[in-house]
């Protein structure tokens, strides 16, 4: 076996086992696990912040402290707080930036303004609001069973995909977008899809075909919240949002696939059979 694949493959998992023991604690109550995705929120937030500041879009920091604040806002009082939250911190923020330029003195052209708010509301709604929808999953009725079945079912969607691919993937899935992705490894994920939805019917006492469906739709949403990130990278010039976290890179590059993923089985199960 290649040692260039495996020299990394020790800490990817002992850096998983960790965030996912860390996980299954916050599950022993609903604030603590919102406490949980309220860290991860800023900080991933932080990390997006501070790369598209790098490539020229001014994102201030304090995007990073109203990540959180969305997400304690969603918990506390649903969806109202939910969006209230979200468009006062873009305001704020907004407000914030318009402050500095004028007491800076900083020459920037309207345009370039314009898209460093565009980039702000982009922080905002792509990290905080999206993963906020695990705290309206966390407070319905069976919510803990609803968030533990969703991560184990983006982490196998992952994970099998990851392994399979980086060991015996050969046919290129998206090379433009991606090239590490492969087919292998969408096959591969695919199966950790389906034992996902068989996982979440069991939890929710849902019937066997809203597993699959929800197997599919999880499936879906991983794969394009992977090649999502890949793209955003990709323009940005960047190998990984952070490294802080050996083998995954940064928060950002942990929870791609979960972000759209949550929406999604946030509506999903608004409408489980």
């Amino acid at each position: 076996m290649d040692s260039s694949k495996t020299k990394t493959l020790g800490p990817r998992i002992a850096v998983g086992l960790s965030l996912g023991g860390v996980f299954l604690l916050s599950l022993l109550h609903p604030l603590a696990f919102t406490s949980l995705a309220a860290a991860v929120a800023g900080l991933a937030t932080f990390e997006l912040a501070k790369v598209l500041r790098f490539a020229g879009w001014h994102v201030p920091s304090g995007a990073a402290v109203a990540a959180p604040a969305i997400i304690y806002a969603t918990y506390v009082f649903g969806t109202l707080g939910q969006w209230f939250s979200l468009l006062g911190s873009l305001g704020l923020l907004v407000v914030w930036r318009v402050v500095s330029l004028l007491i800076v003195g900083t020459q920037q052209t309207p345009k370039q303004t314009l898209r460093d708010f565009g980039a702000t509301a982009f922080s905002l709604v792509y990290v905080p609001l999206l993963l906020s929808y695990a705290s309206l999953l966390i407070n319905q009725e069976n919510g803990t069973a609803w968030v533990l079945g969703i991560v184990l079912a983006v982490v196998m969607i992952d994970s099998f995909g990851y392994l399979v691919g980086r060991f015996f993937g050969k046919t290129k899935l998206i090379p433009s977008i991606s090239p590490k992705k492969t087919w292998e490894g969408f096959l591969a994920s695919a199966v950790g899809a389906v034992m996902g939805g068989v996982i979440i019917g069991q939890l929710t006492s849902s019937s066997f075909g809203f597993a699959l469906l929800f197997g599919a739709s999880m499936l879906v949403s991983s794969v394009l919240g992977d090649l999502s990130e890949s793209l955003i990278k990709r323009d940005l010039n960047v190998k990984d949002m952070g490294d802080v976290l050996p083998g995954h890179g940064g928060f950002m590059d942990r929870i791609d696939s979960l972000l759209p993923s949550v929406f999604v089985a946030f509506l999903l199960s608004q409408v489980a059979f």
